[in-house]
């Protein structure tokens, strides 16, 4: 996905952050498994926030184990075990990159979303097959989006209404059954949350490459980054504080064990600083790191 659903690390205790890592680490090595080693590239911040929460969420029993890792050979990890709630998962991850980066493409992003669209395209075909519910979802909620764009919607929330019912829609096929108002209503504004966020950040590419960005259609006044943050930081503040609020009552709602104040750290904490992160930047934010 993005990169914007991540936790506040100089707040986490010891066990929260190996936990994180372990689910982080079994994504990564999951994919290796299930698609090569190239695929390994889309594991991503974002996909292990709702690999923590569904895991949870749905009680899942989760094992770990010790393994070595292509990037530090001579030290090994812990590591989430694969499950079948994980490979849905990293199915998931898989489809929605390749989505992503075709919409890079067809918003003529670069060479880089060209070549990576290219190498996830077998990847992507396997996890289709393996879950063609999954591909309707993103590929009808990303068709929406596209169309909305080129027909230069005024309207934020409408806007964002197509990756936030992507999101929610995704987790209710995840996790099935199990699947209620609450886990519904975070994901959908944790989704919505990721395409503000994701939208104010680009807003400057976007701008030069004469690209839609809701923001820029909404306030149609854009001068530059810092300038626009600054004239409309109350209103971009109301927007994006609403919908993390909304995310975080649906969170409070909903009885977690092994992961809640992870999950606590990243809803209550990472969520907002990712606010306080944009707002402060004077260029588009570096890619996380953990």
């Amino acid at each position: 996905m993005y990169g914007y659903v991540t936790p506040i690390k100089e707040q986490m205790n010891t066990a929260d952050f190996m936990l994180y890592r372990a689910y982080y680490c079994g994504i990564c090595k999951a994919t290796g498994k299930m698609f090569g080693q190239l695929p390994r590239f889309t594991t991503n911040y974002d996909i292990v926030f709702l690999s923590v929460l569904l895991h949870d969420f749905t009680v899942t029993d989760v094992k770990f184990e010790s393994k070595g890792c292509v990037c530090n050979p001579f030290k090994k990890k812990t590591t989430v075990c694969r499950n079948e709630l994980l490979d849905k998962i990293v199915n998931t991850n898989i489809i929605m990159s390749y989505y992503k980066m075709r919409d890079g493409v067809l918003d003529k992003e670069g060479f880089k979303s060209r070549v990576a669209l290219n190498m996830l395209s077998r990847p992507y075909k396997k996890a289709r097959r393996a879950m063609p519910e999954i591909d309707k979802i993103v590929g009808e909620s990303y068709e929406k989006l596209f169309g909305m764009e080129k027909a230069g919607v005024v309207g934020i929330d409408r806007v964002a209404d197509c990756f936030a019912s992507l999101l929610q829609d995704v987790a209710k096929s995840l996790i099935g059954d199990k699947a209620d108002e609450n886990i519904s209503k975070l994901c959908y504004n944790v989704g919505k949350f990721v395409y503000l966020a994701d939208a104010l950040d680009d807003i400057d590419e976007d701008f030069n490459s004469k690209r839609y960005n809701p923001f820029l259609v909404m306030y149609n006044d854009y001068t530059g980054r810092k300038e626009f943050f600054e004239k409309h930081k109350d209103e971009l503040s109301f927007i994006l504080s609403v919908t993390v609020n909304r995310a975080i009552e649906c969170f409070n709602k909903i009885t977690f064990t092994q992961s809640s104040d992870l999950l606590r750290n990243v809803l209550h904490k990472g969520l907002r600083g990712k606010v306080d992160e944009l707002f402060k930047s004077t260029k588009k934010l570096p890619k996380p790191k953990l």
